[in-house]
C-alpha cells in the first residue's frame, strides 16, 4: 500500500468493521501473517507514557503483551534515544529487538534467561560536555543533564516554569552546539547535542529495513525526534506494499508530527488498543485456520 493510500486510513482508525476492529487491522493481518510486517516503535510517549521521571517509564501493560506475541509472528523493533542497557531494563519485552541510541549500539533482542546489557560509558568528549552543561544550568531550578552513550541531554520538565525556562535552555545549548559543531534533536521539554554524523531513527530505520526487507513497516512514534523515521519511510513506500507513519499524540505534540504522520492516535493507550487489535486478529485468523484444517470433510 503507498503512502497516499495509507494516509486514507486517516478517516479510517476511529471507525470499527463488524468484528469490532479498526478497518486498518485487514492489511497488518496480511503481511504479519507472511511474517512480513516490520513494527517498530518509539519508547516514551508512545509505548510508555511521558513521566516526570524518565527511570520510571514503563511501557502499557497492553503494549508489552501485545509486542510479545506480535514478536513470534513478525519482526518487532523499538528505536530509541536512551541507552540500550537502560532501554533493557525499561523495555524487557522477549522476541523485541532493541535499538538504543538510535540504533548506535549494538542491536539486541532479549531472551527470558538472558543477562542485560552492560551500560555503556560516556566518551570523556561527552562526559566534558555535560560538566560544560551541568555548570551553565545549575541556577535552574529542576533542569537536569543526563551524560548518554552517544549523546547529552538536558532536561527541564521538572523544572517549576518549564515553559518559561525552556527558551533559556535551547539557546544556551544551541550556542554550545554551533561552538563545538554538534548535533541538535529536539524533544518533548528536552534538548540533546550529539557528535556530528551520528544518525537518528530515519538511519536506524532503514538499516532495519535493509536487514529484513519486510514488505509492509508501521512506524509509531510521538516526538520531533521520530520525524526522520517517518520521513525515511515515505521515501521508501514505494518498494513496499505499506508504509505506515502513526503519530501518537499528546498534550505537547509538535504541530510537525501530525503534519507528518499519516495518521494520528490519541495516546499510548490507543496505540496500544491497535497492537492489541492486531494481535486479536491473527489469533482469530489462525483459530479459523484450525479449525477448517481438522473439520470433516463434507460428503
Amino acid at each position: 500500500m503507498s503512502h497516499q493510500v495509507a494516509a486514507a486510513y486517516d478517516q479510517l482508525v476511529g471507525s470499527q468493521d463488524g468484528s469490532g476492529r479498526s478497518p486498518l487491522i485487514a492489511p497488518l493481518v496480511r503481511l504479519a501473517r507472511r511474517g512480513s510486517l516490520l513494527i517498530a516503535t518509539d519508547f516514551d510517549g508512545t509505548l510508555a507514557p511521558v513521566v516526570r521521571d524518565p527511570r520510571r517509564a514503563r511501557p502499557l501493560q497492553m503494549a508489552t503483551r501485545a509486542l510479545a506475541e506480535l514478536a513470534r509472528r513478525t519482526p518487532v523493533a523499538v528505536i530509541s534515544g536512551r541507552d540500550l542497557a537502560n532501554l533493557a531494563v525499561q523495555c524487557p519485552v522477549p522476541g523485541v529487538l532493541l535499538l538504543g541510541s538510535y540504533g548506535l549500539e549494538p542491536w539486541m533482542r532479549l531472551s527470558p534467561d538472558e543477562a542485560l546489557p552492560t551500560p555503556s560509558a560516556p566518551s570523556p568528549g561527552l562526559l566534558e560536555l555535560a560538566q560544560i552543561l551541568e555548570e551553565l544550568t545549575a541556577w535552574l531550578p529542576g533542569v537536569q543533564v543526563e551524560a548518554k552513550a552517544m549523546g547529552v541531554a538536558v532536561h527541564y520538565r521538572n523544572s517549576p516554569e518549564p515553559r518559561r525556562v525552556g527558551p533559556t535552555v535551547r539557546r544556551m545549548v544551541e550556542q554550545l552546539a554551533v561552538q563545538d559543531h554538534l548535533e541538535i534533536v529536539r524533544g518533548k521539554l528536552v534538548i540533546e547535542v550529539r557528535p556530528p554524523r551520528s544518525g537518528n531513527k530515519g538511519t536506524a530505520i532503514a538499516a532495519i529495513l535493509e536487514r529484513l526487507s519486510p514488505k509492509g513497516c508501521v512506524f509509531a512514534g510521538d516526538d520531533l525526534g521520530d520525524l526522520p523515521a517517518m520521513e525515511e519511510l515515505h521515501r521508501r513506500s514505494g518498494d513496499m506494499e505499506l508504509a505506515l507513519a502513526i503519530g501518537v499524540l499528546g498534550p505537547e505534540t509538535n504541530p510537525r508530527l501530525e503534519e507528518t504522520a499519516d495518521l494520528c492516535l490519541a495516546g499510548p493507550g490507543a496505540w496500544a488498543e491497535l497492537l492489541m487489535q492486531l494481535v486479536e486478529a491473527l489469533s482469530a485468523v489462525s483459530a479459523a485456520g484450525r479449525s477448517e484444517a481438522t473439520a470433516p470433510a463434507g460428503r
